[in-house]
């Protein structure tokens, strides 16, 4: 069931159907460079995906990751995560793509799909982004859409203190 859908894109929760085309990009060392989740097995991600497949969407305090798929063929083509504040007033947001469709406007389109859901089905106010300060793609990316920059930070990821440019967009 589309949870949103663009003229190319459909977001939809995660599927146990989805298992080869997340493997494939979760196993692709320059989609990871960037990210902060660990590699999974085939049977650590259909446990993923399953739980994924039931989990209360939109939950103050939790993650959830949403699959984004071609319209067309219902064929994944990345993720999003994103984690409702306990309070509720905002999300964190933060998407991986499959590299065969980067470059084709396909984040882009993806991340205003999820901001303009997110913001018609919760009483959040802004909406952050944060990604590694070397992460070109994904601050091209966040260029393109009304995310503004707000600050940098050093995060912590796997014990390495690592460099982040923090974004916010706010309900209009």
């Amino acid at each position: 069931m589309a949870l949103a859908q663009t003229e190319r894109l459909t977001l939809r929760r995660l599927s146990k159907q989805d298992v080869v085309p997340f493997l494939a990009c979760r196993s692709d060392a320059e989609v990871a460079k960037f990210q902060g989740w660990d590699a999974m097995n085939e049977a650590e991600a259909l446990g993923f995906l399953a739980h994924m497949e039931s989990v209360d969407l939109l939950s103050a305090g939790k993650w959830t990751q949403l699959a984004i798929a071609l319209r067309d063929t219902d064929t994944l083509v990345g993720d999003i995560g994103v984690h409702i504040s306990d309070d509720e007033n905002e999300a964190e947001s933060g998407i991986s793509l499959s590299r065969d469709v980067q470059g084709k406007s396909i984040g882009f389109e993806a991340v205003e799909m999820v901001c303009a859901w997110l913001f018609t089905q919760t009483k959040i106010r802004r909406i952050i982004a944060i990604t590694h300060a070397q992460n070109k793609s994904a601050l091209a990316l966040l260029a393109r859409t009304p995310f503004q920059h707000t600050h940098d930070t050093n995060g912590v990821i796997d014990g390495v203190e690592t460099p982040e440019r923090w974004f916010e967009r706010r309900r209009s």
